[in-house]
């Protein structure tokens, strides 16, 4: 029982690893001119979705606060806030739709996803800024979310064998 719980405490750090340095090199992507500024694939959130699949609840929300933590300390507060906004609504979508429901696969589950992290995004520019023009970018973004949202999910279902060996353990395909 003692070596299933550092197994996964072990996994955990792993991916959170994984999902931190997949955050920071999305940093150096270009940003393109008509995109919203900061749009990103959302490459990092390929591990969160692994996780909500496959190790649960408390450490999928583990790696959604270590990414707002580095997002806090390397792009400061707001962007702290829009990962930690973007990341728990995505996170919990994610847990809902891969680990209890098993109703969407991969790419359903990156669209749906990558929707609820840019309508965290949205709420958090909207306190932050205090206007509701800040709503302005949502039917961009909701496109941005459908094109990032397959990519994600069609990396993910090709990368499910390769995470289950990190993982030690098989995991099916929803």
């Amino acid at each position: 029982m003692k070596s299933v719980k550092i197994q996964k405490l072990t996994v955990t750090a792993l991916f959170t690893s994984l999902s931190v340095v997949l955050s920071f090199l999305e940093s150096f992507l270009p940003t393109f001119a008509f995109l919203p500024p900061g749009a990103k694939p959302g490459f990092s959130n390929i591990i969160v979705m692994f996780s909500a699949m496959s190790l649960g609840v408390p450490q999928t929300l583990f790696i959604v606060c270590a990414k707002a933590t580095f997002a806090f300390l390397t792009r400061g507060a707001v962007a702290g806030l829009m990962s930690l906004a973007g990341g728990v609504l995505s996170g919990i979508c994610m847990l809902f739709v891969l680990g209890k429901l098993k109703v969407t696969g991969c790419v359903g589950a990156g669209v749906l996803s990558a929707v609820c992290h840019n309508l965290g995004q949205l709420l958090v520019s909207f306190i932050t800024v205090g206007s509701s023009a800040v709503f302005g970018y949502a039917p961009v973004l909701l496109v941005v979310s459908v094109v990032t949202g397959v990519i994600t999910g069609a990396i993910l279902r090709a990368a499910i064998p390769y995470f289950n060996k990190l993982r030690g353990a098989e995991w099916g395909m929803p």
